[in-house]
């Protein structure tokens, strides 16, 4: 059996290694001269930086990305880290000395006093969700099944509410609600479009000190965050690995330009050049209304699927500026990676980008400093940095070329608010745009990240309704991230092993 995947991100090589594994013809088609897309390091002058501040999450054994990881036979090593939080009337470090997993709870009474009893009760939610989310499919005791009945009693009134709306429950001060809704506008989703019952999720304590055990008894009770050691490009290279040592094929340089497709079924792909692949499974990945209104061609998808291709909306964009600096950032900034909001108005910042409107870092930037956990990434006596905000794909005035330089002065200045003498440090710059996104994602309209997580709109299922032809990434059901996108593989090659894959005698 033979299957041909588009696009070697993390997706594609996570579906290409495990057919490999199950005995698949494997062959991955990338347009790119080199593996990983948004993945791959960015290089200049000896120095070497990850596109994106790479803190990720499920990684740890016993968890989700881990697990399907370990099914291609890959454990990484991860350096388990935290990061800070910067709001322009309060700050959020982790204490020099540990004070417990309940030191943001603590310290948010002391500076919002009163609002103690709403803190409680948002912990209380944020405890039973955690709860539901660890033992809700399987409690394991009677105990647990108590435990489980409780919480989703406790939390079914607030499952029908916004994140506006949940904060709205809990807080009156807009300076406390926006500690929990600032990381919404990384995702460029606006509170009133985001499930309140997410929140949590995407405010895990343990992402704010790496102190906080994840096991309590032997028994694994909270997820860790971390670097990935060798950087997030280790990961790409060891699926590709994978797929090589089981006989797959990783082709560079490759674009396809068709899904070739007969009487309803996916039977191959039709390079760029010319070539045609045969296959029996095709998996696209990458941007969806790309490879839909592209590859395939509405003609084949039912109007349902269209409507959804259509209607899910892609993320906005980021602008970076890439440092290479002869000093020690971490002198002045304790973490790693840490977040500077600039405005309390979620809402209004998710409008204006979407409308076009370019802050300059004025209502948020962050400062993020690859070469602490993986120091190889910076020639001997210096480091990296990336300065890096959320920015529309398209400006509403004026394009991105004309003003690169202008705004990369700017954000250096924001940063150097927070680094003093940044700037007489700094040995080499590389500045990343919407545009370079652009190119280095395959799309037309760059969309960091994948695809916004509006409760209200759906993404493009991996089962298309052609035959044998699958989709999965950042734009698909599964959503963006590291972790959306190793399970999204995951499901789609069960799917098909269960399917399609021949019986093995």
């Amino acid at each position: 059996m033979k299957a041909v995947i588009v696009g070697s991100g993390v997706s594609g090589l996570t579906c290409a290694a495990l057919l490999a594994l199950e005995g698949w013809d494997v062959t991955v088609c990338e347009r790119a001269d080199h593996i990983g897309g948004v993945t791959a390091l960015a290089e200049k002058d000896g120095f070497r930086w990850e596109q994106g501040p790479l803190l990720l999450g499920d990684l740890f054994p016993g968890e989700d990305a881990a697990r399907v990881l370990a099914k291609a036979g890959i454990h990484l090593e991860i350096v388990r880290e935290d990061r800070g939080i910067v709001l322009p009337d309060y700050e959020m470090w982790a204490p020099a000395e540990y004070q417990g997993p309940d030191w943001r709870r603590e310290r948010l009474k002391t500076l919002f006093p009163q609002e103690k009893k709403g803190i409680d009760r948002y912990y209380r939610f944020y405890d039973d969700m955690l709860l539901l989310s660890r033992l809700g499919a399987s409690p394991k005791s009677w105990i647990d099944r108590i435990r489980v009945a409780l919480a989703y009693v406790r939390i079914k009134p607030l499952m029908p509410l916004n994140a506006q709306e949940l904060m709205n429950r809990f807080f009156r001060d807009t300076k406390l609600q926006a500690l929990y809704l600032g990381i919404l506008a990384d995702f460029c989703v606006a509170p009133s479009e985001f499930s309140g019952i997410m929140v949590p999720f995407v405010n895990i304590e343990t992402a704010f000190d790496k102190r906080i055990p994840l096991t309590e008894n032997g028994r694994k009770i909270r997820n860790g965050f971390g670097y990935i050691r060798g950087s997030v490009h280790r990961m790409v290279t060891e699926l590709a690995r994978v797929i090589s040592e089981h006989g797959g094929t990783v082709r560079c340089s490759s674009l396809v330009d068709t899904v070739r497709i007969e009487n309803g079924k996916a039977v191959g792909v039709r390079l760029g050049s010319g070539e045609e692949l045969d296959a029996d499974v095709v998996i696209g990945s990458g941007g969806g209304k790309e490879f839909f209104r592209e590859r395939v061609g509405y003609a084949h998808l039912t109007p349902e699927y269209q409507a959804i291709v259509e209607n899910f909306r892609p993320m906005e964009s980021v602008f970076m500026v890439h440092l290479g600096v002869d000093f020690d950032p971490l002198r002045y900034q304790p973490s790693a990676l840490c977040y500077y909001y600039g405005t309390y108005d979620i809402e209004a910042a998710i409008r204006n980008l979407r409308q076009g409107v370019y802050h300059h870092g004025s209502e948020g930037f962050l400062i993020y400093v690859p070469s602490q956990a993986n120091p190889e990434l910076a020639p001997e006596g210096h480091h990296c940095i990336t300065i890096y905000t959320v920015a529309p794909d398209t400006l509403k005035e004026g394009d991105w070329e004309s003003i690169k330089e202008t705004c990369a002065d700017e954000l250096i200045a924001l940063a150097e608010r927070r680094l003093p003498g940044l700037s007489e440090h700094i040995k080499t710059r590389l500045i990343r745009t919407p545009l370079d996104y652009r190119e280095i994602a395959f799309l037309r309209h760059s969309a960091f990240g994948g695809t916004v997580p509006d409760r209200n709109l759906r993404n493009p299922p991996h089962r298309t309704p052609v035959d044998n032809l699958f989709f999965v990434g950042a734009q698909s059901e599964t959503r963006g991230g590291i972790t959306g996108c190793l399970i999204g593989a995951e499901e789609t090659v069960e799917w098909i092993r269960q399917n399609l894959s021949p019986r093995r005698k």
